[in-house]
């Protein structure tokens, strides 16, 4: 029964990260990218400070800043992690924000989740072993791409600010890989939105971006904070307390298939047979990309 509940609790978080796309390609077209990621932020930080005040009513009777972290060295793991998750969360945000303007959202989500192959890729830096069903996984990715967007002589800027997000995501996946064994994972989560909402603020002032168009966007960074950014992943925390990793990520993977539903439902979008094609092998390299093989023992 608890394996049920936690597939559904990842089920819709998937289907709100997937249909937050949507929301980002409209909130794109009226609000200026770091302005857009500071108003999500700040909401999602709001939205998991409350769940925070929620949780710690039931564990301590009362709200406190540090939770679990007790020594100085623990509560400046919290800050530094807080720092570096949000710095990383801001960096591939501000390049999704601008990707999205410039693409449609089903592509975008197929692209973003580039980062389930990049991450293990990323790991051969740090010396981990990489299976031949990775590398097949690669290939196959970069044959969906081409698919997708027309070839490389096609990438247009858009698709190239995409990718980079799904690069700058996986170091991001990574930092929260470190930080979190070590951390009460809401706290450090609110902290990270926080940094991103202060780092996003100061960027949206150097580039004199403007605040027009706030009102009109509301609904959609309303969604995105309080969707994407503290309900989604409040329930991303239940489900794999009851999933197994692999099926954890499967199940998010499935993020790609609801930002073309999406798209398609609330904006109209279409893709060709072509691109639908192409969504499908990246779709079934994501998946290869999951299978797990056996390490051999150092001896």
């Amino acid at each position: 029964m608890e394996k049920l509940y936690g597939t559904i609790a990842m089920l819709i978080a998937t289907v709100i990260w997937g249909t937050g796309f949507s929301a980002q390609s409209r909130g794109a077209q009226l609000v200026d990218p770091m302005f857009f990621i500071m108003l999500r932020s700040i909401v999602g930080a709001a939205a998991l400070a409350v769940i925070i005040l929620v949780m710690d009513r039931f564990r301590f009777k009362r709200m406190t800043f540090w939770g679990d972290a007790k020594t100085g060295q623990e509560q400046k793991t919290l800050l530094s992690g807080g720092f570096w998750c949000g710095f990383a969360i801001t960096a591939a945000s501000f390049l999704q924000q601008c990707g999205v303007k410039y693409i449609s959202a089903g592509k975008t989500g197929f692209l973003t989740a580039l980062y389930i192959i990049i991450v293990p890729l990323l790991g051969l830096c740090f010396k981990r072993k990489t299976s031949p069903v990775l590398w097949l996984a690669v290939l196959l990715a970069m044959g969906g791409t081409w698919l997708l967007c027309g070839g490389i002589g096609s990438l247009g800027m858009g698709e190239w600010l995409v990718i980079g997000c799904a690069v700058v995501y996986s170091l991001h996946i990574l930092v929260i890989d470190f930080y979190a064994p070590k951390c009460d994972c809401v706290r450090l989560s609110c902290l990270q939105f926080l940094t991103a909402a202060v780092l996003s603020g100061i960027a949206s002032l150097l580039l004199r971006e403007s605040a027009a168009g706030t009102v009109e966007a509301l609904p959609f960074w309303l969604f995105c904070g309080i969707g994407s950014s503290a309900v989604a992943f409040t329930l991303q925390i239940v489900a794999q307390k009851y999933l197994h990793p692999v099926t954890a990520t499967l199940l998010m993977s499935l993020e790609s298939v609801f930002a073309v539903i999406g798209g398609w439902l609330f904006l109209k979008e279409h893709l060709s047979v072509r691109e639908l094609i192409g969504c499908g092998v990246i779709f079934l390299a994501i998946l290869l990309a999951q299978i797990p093989f056996p390490q051999k023992k150092s001896e």
